[in-house]
């Protein structure tokens, strides 16, 4: 109707309105474009940041895998066929843990070496605990060694098979088929405890270590944590699964596992994956401190399978040299060999690992793990005192022992001419 009787409005009038609705339309088609160019300008750097965020991920874990993939075909791994390597639907995963390589203190020693199995159909995980001390025989020599040295051996020299040699260790101590494996050394633990902002341990008593990191002047010397919850950051978890020796290899092997279910729980928790800037902190921590044999492909295939579950039945087991314990201390070890530990069945025996190996997912619990009750009362200074001086002059006495003897030799040697 309004344009029927602007018909008969005065032309000035009629010419006023024309302009004005001409203008009206141009401020409406400038907003338009305004609101497209803004829109795309979101949806571009959106994209942009995705497409950086998704080549970062496909590079870092192409760098870590051990397998030939390439950058391009990481990002399309996910939409590849097959699955994760298993046995009867169980997957076995090797977890190993270093110092660092050429670091002091034996960068390549394995100060944690555990077995995660992975029962899909169930949703159930076991954690299996090898101790360091185990002593093993080194793959393709006839040599015995300390099973923490097998990874170590593995990579001296131009073989570079450490991970391989551990893997084929490891089954013949379980009886298990290890379908893959990974290494991380404690930079990238420490950096990954950070990335995701500390992980919780309950205590219900003080926790201790009050020589291990004195000499070294590691973890401020002397390791504490109190009773309680608390949030460990990347340095204090560190040290609170290295320290044994106010308790023990086995106790030790016990707080790993109770620390890398809490780690697996942050992980999954809301926020921490969805968090840009923390997956990012993630992906920089592991880029050059872990090294594994699953392609690109598999480790989506496994975080999709495991990393999403909430209601996964746990079985955690550390075989030891207690009274219970299927290890033990052997009377005739070598005295070279230092202080092992075999199977009491003897040597290259694994008979009875095997069975709670395969049956673990069926036996009891080991028992409640408490990290705290481990707890043993920490040797004075004095004490450690004293025992250093005791060693002092029983390597005085062996070295002048020694000495006598090649004094004596060359005795005989000049007496005989």
């Amino acid at each position: 109707m309004s344009k029927f009787f602007a018909v008969f409005l005065p032309k000035r009038e009629r010419k006023a309105r024309k302009i004005n609705s001409t203008e009206d339309e141009g401020k409406r088609f400038y907003r338009k474009r305004k609101f497209w160019w803004i829109f795309a300008t979101i949806l571009l750097f959106v994209l942009l940041v995705g497409g950086v965020f998704a080549y970062k991920t496909g590079r870092v874990l192409n760098k870590i895998s051990d397998k030939d993939n390439t950058v391009f075909g990481s990002l399309l791994g996910t939409f590849g066929g097959g699955g994760l390597e298993d046995e009867d639907g169980r997957t076995n995963i090797l977890l190993l843990g270093i110092r660092g390589q050429n670091l002091p203190g034996g960068g390549l020693l394995a100060d944690s070496i555990m077995v995660v199995s992975l029962l899909e159909n169930e949703g159930k995980v076991a954690m299996i605990s090898i101790p360091r001390d185990l002593y093993v025989k080194m793959p393709k020599e006839s040599y015995h060694t300390k099973i923490n040295a097998v990874y170590a051996r593995g990579e001296d020299g131009w073989r570079k098979e450490g991970m391989e040699d551990m893997k084929a260790v490891i089954g013949e101590v379980t009886g298990l088929k290890i379908h893959y494996a990974a290494v991380m050394n404690f930079e990238g633990f420490r950096k990954l405890i950070d990335a995701v902002g500390g992980v919780p341990v309950t205590l219900s008593t003080p926790f201790y270590e009050t020589t291990q990191f004195v000499e070294g002047n590691e973890c401020g010397g002397e390791f504490t944590l109190p009773q309680g919850t608390s949030t460990l950051n990347g340095e204090q978890a560190l040290c609170y699964v290295r320290a044994r020796e106010n308790t023990s290899d086995f106790d030790r092997a016990k707080r790993q596992q109770v620390l890398l279910q809490a780690l697996k729980d942050k992980l999954i928790s809301m926020g921490t994956l969805t968090d840009f800037s923390k997956v990012n902190n993630i992906l920089d921590a592991v880029g050059e401190n872990v090294r594994t044999d699953m392609s690109t492909r598999e480790m989506r295939e496994f975080y999709d399978k495991y990393g999403k579950l909430n209601d996964i039945t746990m079985h955690r087991r550390v075989f030891e040299n207690s009274p219970e314990g299927l290890l033990m201390v052997p009377q005739d070890a070598p005295a070279s060999a230092g202080y092992i530990l075999i199977p009491r069945e003897g040597y290259d025996n694994y008979s009875a690992i095997h069975e709670v190996c395969r049956d673990i997912f069926t036996l009891p619990e080991q028992s409640d793990i408490d990290p705290a009750k481990q707890f043993v009362k920490p040797r004075s200074k004095e004490k450690k005192t004293d025992e250093k001086k005791v060693n002092d002059k029983k390597n005085k006495t062996e070295s002048s022992i020694k000495n006598k003897k090649t004094a004596n030799k060359k005795t005989d040697s000049n007496s005989a001419k």
